[in-house]
């Protein structure tokens, strides 16, 4: 058995880190408590609101991703919370943790009193359990990216091009019946310390085109005491595994199409990789732009212009609902979240260019699964 006493003193004074953010994230106003970690394997947490000390396991942190430690740490700071701001000690879990919960956007699978981790935690922190309407768009939309696939261009683009219509066409139609479940969180760890500017353009076309949220951050580490950047995507579940694959799929197109074509670029370094990468994207981005405008005239032949307007305004409807729903989202997570712009990153224009005309040949192929793991809804890899 792994002896981590050692990092002992390295987790305490992260998870104090993480509770000083907490803390001001949410405005909250607590004192910082003394935090232990134990070996016990019956609580992964606890509040000892005579001592003001929190327990946390070193099972937890040491078999889990970071991200669950801070949820359980949430917990904690929920009974901290009803200490001392609403100075019921006795509450239990009862409706002042649960307003406590409330104030810190504790998702509802982490609210409960056993000292078991929620099955929920195998898939995702909001607790992610799929309708059946939503599977059955998942498992539509996996053919069509299979059939993307296909060596016939005109029938690869068809298939792409449906497969777009289709997500414009299933988000109306949720946002029409007003459905407000199945909302749901994913964190993509990059395992680097920082994001390459291809990685934020990958984001900027998740935001722009799939119907999510993306916000960029960093993870603990505890095995290795070191920061990771990482990519959450907020949304519908099954646009979340949509952009969970999008993500995946471009980030290996990028490097396919770099190996396959640097000799014929002629290019040598990482400068000129990441020009052809950004020129890829863009290219792609382009592409879907151009699906965008096609699908506003995607109606029958015979459908007045009255109805395609009325057709259009109902997706023009559907982004700013989106938009507000999702907001309200992100924002119990990140309610002090900020908008960063950077600089232009450095490229060489002939070999960006390049990539930018390759890009518009890139076609989404291979399926999306459902899988259990601590990572969501995971890839196909055998298309």
């Amino acid at each position: 058995m792994t002896d981590f006493s050692p990092y002992y003193p390295l987790w305490g004074r992260q998870l104090l880190a993480e509770f000083e953010n907490i803390n001001w994230q949410y405005g909250l106003g607590l004192e910082a408590p003394v935090f232990e970690i134990t070996e016990t394997e019956r609580q992964y947490g606890s509040w000892q609101a005579a001592t003001d000390i929190i327990r946390i396991s070193a099972r937890l942190i040491s078999r889990h991703s970071w991200d669950i430690t801070c949820q359980i740490l949430k917990h904690e700071m929920a009974h901290q919370i009803c200490s001392e701001i609403f100075l019921e000690a006795e509450d239990g879990h009862g409706p002042l943790f649960q307003k406590a919960c409330d104030l810190i956007g504790l998702p509802a699978p982490f609210r409960l009193a056993t000292g078991d981790l929620p099955e929920s935690v195998t898939t995702d922190l909001a607790g992610n359990q799929q309708t059946e309407a939503g599977r059955q768009f998942i498992r539509r939309i996996g053919k069509l990216l299979a059939l993307a696939g296909s060596n016939n261009e005109h029938e690869a683009a068809i298939a792409m091009e449906k497969a777009s219509l289709l997500m414009t066409r299933h988000n109306l139609q949720q946002v029409q019946e007003e459905a407000q479940s199945g909302l749901t969180s994913l964190i993509i760890n990059t395992g680097s310390k920082r994001l390459e500017r291809w990685q934020h353009k990958i984001c900027t076309i998740l935001l722009r085109f799939f119907y999510v949220k993306v916000v960029t951050a960093s993870l603990y580490d505890p095995l290795q005491d070191t920061q990771h950047k990482t990519i959450e995507i907020f949304g519908r579940e099954e646009n979340v595994a949509i952009a969970e694959y999008c993500y995946a799929f471009l980030a290996g197109q990028l490097a396919s199409l770099w190996r396959q074509n640097r000799l014929r670029i002629g290019g040598k370094g990482i400068r000129a990789r990441n020009s052809y990468y950004l020129g890829l994207l863009q290219g792609f981005h382009d592409k879907l732009l151009t699906q965008e405008a096609m699908r506003s005239t995607h109606l029958p032949p015979k459908t007045n212009d009255s109805k395609r307007d009325g057709e259009q305004q109902d997706v023009t409807a559907l982004i700013t609902a989106e938009d507000r729903v999702l907001d309200r989202f992100v924002g119990m997570r990140f309610p002090r979240l900020r908008k960063r712009s950077s600089a232009g990153a450095m490229i060489y224009r002939d070999t960006y260019e390049l990539g930018r005309t390759d890009g518009k040949q890139i076609v989404m192929h291979k399926g999306v699964a459902e899988q259990n793991s601590e990572q969501g809804l995971l890839l196909s890899q055998n298309g």
